[in-house]
């Protein structure tokens, strides 16, 4: 619902609360992880001031935390993200 609405946040709420955010991006629930990375890549295109502690938590994650059956995924997530977030700011 965040990322629905950052193209909308004139009021910068999702700046007082990205912290927050992006602490599911390690959430202890691989499923709640994998939504959180997936939709991280719209706030960073439509709240650019919060790109690079967007990207600099997701390069910090750590999926080899979670089960080895969900590293994968999470991993895969993770560099999608980057490429998408990386490719909107070279107007890709």
């Amino acid at each position: 619902m965040v990322a629905s609405n950052a193209q909308w946040d004139k009021d910068c709420k999702i700046d007082r609360v990205i912290d927050k955010l992006l602490k599911h991006i390690m959430d202890e629930k691989p499923t709640t992880a994998r939504q959180c990375i997936q939709l991280l890549p719209i706030i960073a295109e439509h709240k650019p001031n919060l790109k690079d502690k967007i990207v600099s938590a997701l390069l910090k994650a750590e999926p080899q935390k979670h089960k080895e059956s969900m590293q994968k995924l999470l991993f895969n997530d993770i560099e999608k993200s980057l490429e998408l977030i990386a490719n909107k700011q070279s107007g890709k």
